[in-house]
């Protein structure tokens, strides 16, 4: 932990960018500017061990609704977070960049246990034996309701990284969605995602070669378990990244041009959710995509049967479908 006089706190977390997300430049970062507009490669995975950073340099351990409570930050900001927060004491342990980024808690628990040789595999084929009887006899969950203006796409620039290409899903597409979802997760994604087309959801594709490493999907009406009843908007979902492809910005960059496609077609803002332990995509969604938070919303599953409740606009409501 380092001790830093409050004055110099800035300085320090100036620092930490140079140092983690710039290979030690010397560039100079400006205190007020918002993260998202420093252009220094920030992505969803960066933003994460950027905080890791702080945390350990500061001995603090920052509030989980550090994206959502005050919008996009600068520097400033979070100097001024790190003042506030109380010292835990204990270095925080840096998040080890050489492992996978991992989205959902199969994801997370399948890379635990096969790392612990015969037994952990064994361990992790009961558990994706019983996780489908798991989520339907019960579940809860807590998403933030998103919402992101669409009159200045331009403000949201993304460049996806060199050999990777931006499109419309094209029905040559579909042998190249082979390996995008994880083994235990693909034949249930394959079928909400042919289901979502035929309900007449826009999907864009990122291409590597023949290859789909990321997908999203743009809807008038909703999907899934949404309807959406706002004429202006759309609702942007199932974005989808390949386990290989990820930490490279790829689904970041298929999110901004999404942007640019919605507008093509007249719509005016872009809603969507995203479940609170998804750090990394809440983290990106306000401080690099340009999302606000405009609500909070509850998933509630018990022997099959699907419950919403969920706060907007100031209003509460609840129903088997959550309507935005």
């Amino acid at each position: 932990m380092l001790t830093v006089e409050p004055g110099a706190v800035e300085d320090e977390i100036a620092r930490i960018i140079r140092d983690e997300l710039l290979l030690g430049s010397e560039r100079e970062i400006p205190f007020d500017a918002p993260l998202g507009e420093l252009g220094v490669g920030l992505d969803s995975l960066a933003l994460v061990n950027l905080l890791t950073a702080v945390d350990a340099t500061f001995g603090v351990d920052l509030p989980e609704d550090i994206w959502l409570a005050r919008g996009p930050l600068s520097v400033t900001d979070l100097a001024d977070i790190v003042r506030r927060t109380p010292r835990t004491g204990a270095p925080t342990p840096r998040l080890d960049r050489s492992s996978p980024v991992l989205q959902g808690r199969l994801e997370r628990i399948e890379h635990i246990l096969r790392g612990r040789g015969p037994a952990g595999r064994a361990a992790w084929a009961a558990v994706r034996a019983v996780a489908p009887t798991k989520r339907f006899l019960f579940a809860n969950t807590r998403h933030f309701l998103l919402e992101r203006q669409l009159d200045d796409v331009t403000s949201t620039t993304l460049a996806p990284p060199p050999g990777i290409d931006l499109r419309p899903f094209a029905p040559g597409d579909e042998a190249g969605l082979s390996g995008l979802w994880a083994p235990y997760h693909e034949r249930r994604s394959r079928r909400a995602f042919e289901r979502a087309l035929g309900e007449g959801a826009i999907a864009l594709v990122a291409c590597e070669g023949s290859r789909v490493v990321a997908l999203d999907l743009l809807s008038a009406t909703g999907g899934g378990e949404v309807d959406l009843v706002r004429p202006d908007a759309c609702f942007g979902s199932y974005l989808t990244e390949a386990r290989g492809a990820r930490g490279r910005g790829i689904g970041l960059a298929l999110v901004a041009y999404s942007f640019r496609v919605a507008r093509e077609r007249g719509f005016r803002a872009q809603l969507t959710h995203v479940w609170e332990d998804n750090t990394a995509m809440l983290a990106s969604a306000t401080q690099l995509l340009g999302f606000r938070t405009i609500g909070t919303a509850r998933r509630t599953r018990v022997a099959g049967l699907t419950w919403w409740s969920w706060e907007l606009d100031g209003r509460r409501q609840r129903g088997p479908r959550l309507v935005l």
